[in-house]
């Protein structure tokens, strides 16, 4: 009888490991992406503000405005070029740190992914345009959601376990 209690603990500390283990592997895909988002939005502000001058870089930026020009008589919030740029740096950031809330098992991780995907459902809205980005969008959600159940937030732990 102990044999099968002290075996069935240990399956279920098994469980939570992997689960533990596949969050984190989650959270640190979050987490890259973020660091990309902050890269491609730094970089590419510092283009258009003429600190750096990559010719590569100036040829998306062209893109962009291009993206951003067609679409300014539809947008709810007009973009300048550096605005749009800005914006997404902002999101890699929030991004990043929620992910890192989230592996820390914070409550605002989860928050700050939320506000992130706020912002980036918001830019769908505000172009009023569909992009396979959206996919994008719409897995980040579905992690968010596997994340919470993964690896929910210490507190919210805490709180289960003390109403026990």
């Amino acid at each position: 009888m102990i044999f099968q209690a002290n075996h069935q603990l240990l399956l279920s500390g098994s469980r939570d490991i992997v689960k533990r283990f596949i969050g984190i592997f989650i959270a640190i895909l979050l987490l890259g992406y973020g660091v990309v988002r902050m890269g491609v939005g730094a970089l590419s502000l510092a283009q258009t503000l003429d600190i750096v001058n990559f010719p590569d870089l100036a040829e998306a930026n062209a893109e962009v405005k291009i993206f951003i020009d067609a679409r300014a008589n539809y947008q709810i919030l007009p973009f300048s070029l550096n605005g749009y740029h800005g914006y997404i740096l902002a999101m890699g950031v929030l991004l990043s740190a929620g992910a890192g809330g989230v592996i820390a098992r914070a409550q605002w991780g989860f928050k700050t992914l939320g506000v992130y995907m706020v912002m980036h459902a918001a830019l769908f809205v505000n172009f009023q345009e569909i992009n396979p980005k959206l996919l994008v969008l719409i897995l980040q959600i579905i992690m968010l959601f596997i994340l919470y159940y993964l690896m929910p937030p210490v507190k919210l732990l805490e709180t289960e376990q003390s109403d026990s």
